[in-house]
């Protein structure tokens, strides 16, 4: 008999979405967007009969989160009973003292990690979840540091935050780094991670990153959403990624360099966002618009100006510009 388990990470509730040009009342509507994020991700859970969802870390960001996100977040998880949920807090949610991971009176169907280690949890008749949590937002442990497991048999998942470090996008911050090949060697079928917000499913390693469920910057255009993990019988574990992000986020470049006023570079900008934007429901997508090419120094590219008219014309809730022209020189003169 199989189990399906719903894998999520990265939420990041209560995001302030300053970096996308929100603020105000777009930026509240990004943070609700988050929240019902959540509740689609039980809906899907229910629907597809899982036993549990496993929630790899940075489910809120601990800074901006009080005693609302608490409520929400226990009112949530009690609705999805009996659906189990197991949490393994991140860098961004670590388990400190005070934080709504541990003043929170979760429901009976929520099982909260604790240690910095791997511990288990029996979800099903031959099926154990391990999980770990940060104890401080600086973590450099390896969660998959311990002794091999499975010799009773079984399967057996690992769930944690962590860094694959053979995959670690450039930039990217290093908490709770750790090896794919030593997910197999460890004995475990599968590690549902969190960390990085770009989907990876790599079935050869048993490595699952879900992504975030929503776009969090600019530089995560893809369909989103949770993966769907199914365990057979036999200990086969295969993935079904889900597609059903309310939110998008798009990057473009305007070429300026024939521009002779800035009402030119607004009609260059405008225009290419609006091939960016087609399709898609404005009143949910960010745009970023990159100015490029060479104008005379005389040309203002005032971002702010641009900014707005690429709001007015798309409708887009969040829009960013950034100047990467260069001036225009004539050397004979």
């Amino acid at each position: 008999m199989s189990t399906s388990l719903l894998h999520l990470a990265d939420l990041h509730l209560d995001r302030s979405f300053a970096g996308m040009g929100c603020q105000g009342e777009p930026a509240m509507r990004r943070r609700l967007g988050l929240r019902d994020a959540l509740r689609r991700a039980g809906q899907t859970a229910q629907e597809r009969g899982c036993t549990a969802v496993t929630i790899g870390g940075d489910l809120y960001e601990h800074d901006r989160s009080g005693a609302d996100t608490a409520a929400f977040l226990a009112e949530t998880f009690r609705s999805w009973s009996p659906i189990e949920v197991l949490l393994a807090p991140g860098n961004h949610d670590a388990l400190l003292p005070g934080s709504i991971h541990s003043r929170v009176e979760w429901p009976a169907n929520v099982h909260l990690f604790r240690t910095a280690e791997l511990r288990p949890h029996d979800l099903a008749e031959g099926l154990t979840v391990w999980g770990l949590a940060h104890l401080e937002p600086a973590w450099q442990g390896d969660p998959l540091d311990c002794a091999p497991v499975g010799a009773d048999g079984g399967v057996h998942l690992a769930l944690f935050h962590g860094a694959e470090m053979g995959s670690r996008p450039e930039g990217k911050s290093i908490h709770g780094p750790f090896h794919s090949v030593d997910i197999r060697e460890r004995g475990f079928s599968a590690a549902l991670c969190g960390h990085y917000h770009r989907r990876r499913i790599d079935e050869a390693n048993g490595l699952l990153y879900p992504g975030s469920p929503e776009p969090l910057t600019f530089d995560e255009p893809e369909a989103r959403g949770a993966v769907l993990v199914e365990v057979a019988g036999d200990g086969t574990v295969s993935y079904e990624a889900l597609a059903d992000n309310r939110w998008h986020a798009r990057t473009t470049r305007a070429d300026v360099s024939a521009a002779r006023s800035l009402a030119d570079v607004v009609d260059a900008a405008c225009s290419a966002a609006a091939v960016l934007c087609a399709g898609l429901d404005g009143s949910r997508t960010m745009l970023r618009v990159d100015l490029v090419g060479e104008i005379d120094h005389s040309v203002s590219t005032d971002a702010f100006t641009v900014e707005t008219s690429i709001r007015d014309g798309t409708g887009a809730v969040g829009v960013r510009v950034r100047d990467f022209t260069t001036p225009a020189l004539d050397l004979a003169a």
